[in-house]
């Protein structure tokens, strides 16, 4: 079964700068490098994790790492910080909780923390909400952008930082027990996580459908005549790939999770300079699950793989 064609289901895009103080900001605020990162929800706190790939002109940036925790990879470094500002966990909080929305990016951009996401028109409401909630004197936001979306693909082609599409897949009939994949199997969905990364055991997802999902048990329905839900996994095999996400401080940009010719599929949209990694975690998961057999690389290469995937 062909996956569902869904780059434009969440019609709105949007991008947005909030000044804060911490010590990272001051850091990259002093040097003028712009880092690309993410965020990491851990109960009802935020960590923010920025990645510097060695490849980048670090020169003016160097000297300042005795100052922070910065930890040294294969090809770039790594520094994380929880966020202390309690308006701005918040606010961080109250958006990732937003049905339909999914944070796609996380970094910081002239001294500044620079989000940027798509949404559902029904959750438009939600977001204007959250912005009168939060007002400029408690959260900094210093631009906002909202504007009709120019779909995932565009979006990711579009990014300064080169990125990879790698695709493993599992044999279904390892996973029959588990709902979602009943729900995989039974109709042509496509799964996207939107929560990359998280600590709390549970990953919410986003389904895009082209059947009536409204009636199975524990899945929100965002929109009926898009066939757009959303719902929770926390089956173990399913999060595994994340916890050693987790435990290797690493990220995707996308995770996108469907069924073809009996096997699920996994899809990583990943940076570039952490691909190397990437490969190393589905060993990883391999060992994890004592069972060489299960999990097969099915592609690795720019992103005209998953053009090719989804889009034809």
């Amino acid at each position: 079964m062909k996956p569902v064609n869904f780059d434009l289901k969440l019609s709105k895009y949007f991008d947005i700068s909030i000044n804060f103080n911490s010590r990272q900001i001051a850091l990259f605020r002093a040097t003028g490098y712009n880092s690309a990162g993410c965020l990491i929800r851990d109960g009802h706190d935020f960590l923010f994790n920025l990645f510097i790939p060695k490849t980048d002109d670090i020169t003016a940036l160097k000297p300042f790492f005795q100052l922070v925790d910065i930890e040294e990879k294969a090809r770039y470094y790594f520094y994380s910080e929880k966020i202390q500002d309690p308006y701005l966990s918040g606010f961080l909080g109250d958006l990732d909780s937003i049905n339909g929305l999914v944070i796609s990016y996380a970094g910081i951009e002239s001294g500044k923390l620079k989000l940027q996401g798509f949404m559902h028109t029904n959750s438009e409401t939600d977001f204007s909400n959250l912005l009168s909630k939060y007002n400029y004197m408690q959260v900094n936001i210093e631009k906002l952008t909202f504007k009709p979306s120019m779909g995932f693909y565009d979006f990711m082609k579009n990014m300064e930082i080169p990125l990879k599409s790698i695709t493993i897949s599992l044999p279904m009939s390892e996973f029959s027990q588990y709902q979602i994949i009943k729900v995989l199997k039974g109709t042509n969905t496509v799964i996207q996580y939107v929560d990359n990364i998280t600590k709390g055991g549970k990953f919410r997802i986003i389904l895009y459908s082209d059947s009536n999902l409204g009636e199975v048990e524990g899945i929100k329905v965002i929109s009926d005549i898009d066939h757009i839900y959303e719902t929770s996994i926390d089956e173990s095999i399913l999060v595994l790939f994340a916890s050693n996400i987790i435990k290797n401080n690493i990220t995707s940009n996308f995770t996108f999770m469907y069924e073809s010719e009996d096997k699920l599929l996994l899809n990583f949209i990943v940076p570039e300079f952490m691909a190397k990694e990437y490969f190393r975690l589905i060993v990883d998961t391999e060992i994890d699950l004592k069972n060489f057999e299960w999990v097969t690389l099915e592609s690795y290469g720019d992103l005209d793989n998953f053009e090719r995937s989804f889009n034809q």
